[in-house]
């Protein structure tokens, strides 16, 4: 089969005919096969479609249980990723010396130092032996020269080939990038806490290497004054445009040879670039991706054509700076754009609208979903068609967006898919369609939400050719597994989060955690959101077809504490081992729909609805990470807010969702909703302490058991409604969990 030519706008060279160009060649026969498919698969965009009638509950089923793994379960699959050819031999149990330290007797800096005939000095890029453990860094930029009793080290930046980086950078000859690890406790800059020191007996030569921003192949070597590729990688200058980090919670844990908990790629930015004629401005950068930025958002209700963007990317720069540099106020009703892809019913797209963005544009395929969709977001631009169709037709459009989100299908990335299925080579082409809308549409930013099983070993390839397409295009991107319930989530998931950043926009950091097991008022956090808070926002005065526990079978379960969060993951059927704390029954749809976020009115429409909780990204989630980039990009834009003009009501936390009340407030109080509950279709009015049911059986409350009293048998059956086994993430939700047997707290059984 002959490869199709594929063009694409922006600096990367066009890929034309099946032979790979030398310096992009792959080293692994596998990685090339995969990487070849998906230059492919833009041209092949019609043979990708999805059978939504063949998906597999029992799949799904198997991969949520694979959600609810623990974070140390995922840590070993997240290292595989991490392939440096050695580990560290020992494991201190204390912590290790402070990396770097400041230069104090006996030790002495040097200016310069000769080395066989060559004077080395601060600011010198020389060749070394190659540093396994950081992908093979065969070059150091020096940063301080030391005489210590031991002979003379070199600290400084290593850096290596991009090829080394298993795909997820182009592999062009002569590209180098920095190779840093980071702790998250120690608050020095990247470069001062990363560098590493080698003894000078380790350098070979001097290199010459250029530090630039500019695009590729800017500053690049030039063609045709070598003899051959051994010696331009030998003399030829070196390029360095990229950082690679990874990072760890703390030293510890980095030298015990624990996995980082984050990694990202970025892009030299304009202010780490020392000379002058190496550097663009990010205005120029952005100006030739997207035609500049509108600051403060580009949807401005009062100017239908204030989004377009024009700009001559040849036009003098002189006051680039200058003028982003003063604040201007934000124009009312102004907002940040937002595109939704694969939006579902609408779960990103209502925690970013109550982040303060506009929701402009929308595409995704389910009938029952777009149906939601436009129910809720009848304001927005829904496209329901095959993301293949939307992106071909989106090519010539020139329809920008600032942030952009991304949700592909996840089955077949799941830890649980070990066999062909039918729509494997769908789900593949889909996740990398990615790239296709990226450049359709342009963002300043985007996100992505993805199954953290394709960072399994089986999967490396793919993932590093998804990061691959994204830094192609010059993105700088940043990516970990988060535990959802920490940003807000009230129940159990364990989610990839990737945040990619545009060509001279800087890339911003992840949310901190805003809810925690153990809140302290160091660290601002907030209690995790538990089952009784969510649920006792629901509106039980109007008449709900989603809502009636009174249609559902009665079950026998294990009664567990809902003072927690729920503990397994919610899924397209409603998750394996979630049921109704009473233990009476399962949660009803409406119900599900609240443990994963969702305003309590939600107009769901169908089919498939329950299939349509389980498949949203948790709006609060959401909202905690687009409230966290609304903030960043005000703060990066200069643009000032007047008091009061938020668009969507986060600066409280007091987000109604649609029609309620944030989840975090009025935890204490009681509601009259309360009064009345179901068990098993029978109702339990609280506010008297005697219920006289069928057949003469009694409830009578003490503490926290309730007894069934039955007047004419005389016998009694006592359901207790604490579980005590509420420890770390231990939430009793299992059938065969013990049973607590605590009395601090009222009876709940709704």
């Amino acid at each position: 089969m002959d490869l199709i030519d594929i063009s694409s706008r922006g600096s990367t060279p066009s890929i034309r005919g099946l032979e790979w160009n030398d310096e992009e060649r792959p080293g692994n026969d596998e990685q090339a096969g995969i990487e070849r498919r998906f230059k492919e698969m833009p041209a092949r965009a019609g043979h990708f479609l999805i059978d939504l009638t063949q998906e597999s509950d029992k799949t799904e089923e198997e991969e949520e249980k694979i959600e609810d793994t623990p974070d140390s379960e995922i840590g070993r699959n997240i290292e595989v990723i991490d392939l440096t050819a050695t580990r560290p031999r020992a494991r201190p149990r204390l912590p290790p010396p402070k990396r770097n330290p400041s230069i104090s007797l006996p030790n002495v800096k040097l200016k310069t130092y000769m080395h066989n005939d060559v004077e080395l000095k601060e600011g010198v890029t020389v060749e070394i032996e190659p540093v396994h453990r950081l992908y093979n860094a065969s070059f150091l930029f020096i940063l301080l020269i030391i005489r210590t009793e031991f002979g003379i080290l070199l600290r400084g930046l290593p850096l290596t080939r991009t090829r080394y980086l298993r795909g997820q950078l182009p592999r062009f000859r002569n590209e180098v990038a920095q190779v840093l690890e980071i702790d998250q406790d120690d608050p020095r800059p990247d470069e001062e806490q990363a560098a590493i020191e080698v003894p000078v007996d380790m350098v070979k030569m001097p290199r010459d290497c250029v530090f630039t921003n500019k695009d590729f192949p800017e500053h690049r070597f030039e063609v045709g004054i070598y003899a051959n590729n051994t010696e331009i990688e030998e003399r030829a200058v070196l390029v360095c445009r990229w950082k690679f980090r990874r990072i760890w919670t703390d030293a510890v844990k980095r030298t015990n040879g624990k996995p980082p908990v984050e990694f990202g790629i970025s892009r030299l930015t304009a202010e780490q670039v020392i000379k002058d004629r190496y550097r663009a401005s990010s205005a120029s950068l952005i100006n030739a991706w997207r035609g500049g930025k509108i600051r403060g958002g580009s949807f401005i209700p009062d100017e239908p054509d204030g989004s377009k963007l024009t700009v001559d990317i040849d036009a003098p720069e002189v006051e680039d700076n200058a003028s982003q540099d003063q604040e201007i106020p934000i124009k009312p009703g102004q907002q940040y754009s937002f595109a939704d892809m694969f939006c579902g019913a609408g779960g990103a797209s209502s925690g970013v609208r109550a982040a303060g963005f506009r929701v402009v544009l929308s595409c995704d395929n389910a009938e029952g979903a777009c149906n939601t969709y436009r129910m809720e977001f009848p304001e927005t631009d829904l496209r329901q068609q095959h993301m293949f169709d939307f992106f071909t037709l989106m090519r010539e459009a020139r329809y920008h967006v600032d942030v952009l989100h991304l949700s592909p299908p996840c089955q077949y990335w799941s830890p649980a898919h070990t066999t062909p299925g039918v729509n494997d080579e769908a789900n593949i082409a889909i996740l990398f369609s990615c790239h296709e809308l990226v450049k359709c549409l342009r963002p300043r930013i985007f996100t992505l939400e993805q199954t953290y099983g394709i960072l399994l070993p089986r999967f490396e390839f793919y993932f590093n050719a998804l990061i691959h397409g994204f830094t192609q295009h010059g993105f700088s991107i940043r990516w970990k597994v988060v535990n959802l319930l920490t940003w807000g989530a009230p129940s159990q998931r364990q989610r990839l989060i990737m945040i990619g950043s545009c060509p001279g926009e800087e890339l911003p950091n992840f949310p901190t955690a805003t809810h925690s097991e153990s809140p302290s008022p160091s660290d601002g956090t907030k209690p995790y959101r538990t089952v009784k808070q969510m649920l006792r926002k629901m509106n039980r005065n109007v008449i709900d077809d989603l809502h009636d526990p009174r249609k559902l079978k009665r079950q026998y379960h294990e009664s567990w504490d809902p003072n927690v969060p729920l503990a397994r993951t919610i899924t397209c059927t409603g998750g394996v081992g979630n049921y109704h704390y009473s233990g009476r029954r399962q949660f009803t749809v409406r119900e599900y729909a609240m443990l994963q976020g969702f305003p309590p009115g939600y107009r769901f429409q169908p089919p498939d609805i329950k299939k349509q909780v389980g498949n949203a990204f948790p709006p609060p989630v959401v909202k905690t990470l687009y409230t966290h980039l609304r903030r960043w990009l005000e703060e990066k834009d200069r643009v000032l807010r007047v008091e009061g003009d938020v668009p969507g009501p986060e600066e409280d936390d007091q987000t109604d969702w649609g029609s309620g009340s944030d989840p975090d407030a009025g935890m204490e109080s009681d509601n009259d909703e309360d009064d009345v509950v179901y068990m098993g279709g029978r109702e339990l009015i609280r506010a008297i302490s005697e219920v006289e049911f069928l057949g003469g059986r009694k409830l009578h409350q003490q503490a926290s058991s309730v007894t069934i009293d039955d007047s004419e048998s005389g016998d009694c059956m006592d359901v207790d409604a604490m579980s005590t086994d509420v420890r770390s993430q231990g939430f009793c939700i299992d059938a065969i969990q013990p049973r607590g047997t605590s009395l601090s707290c009222p009876i709940e059984l709704d």
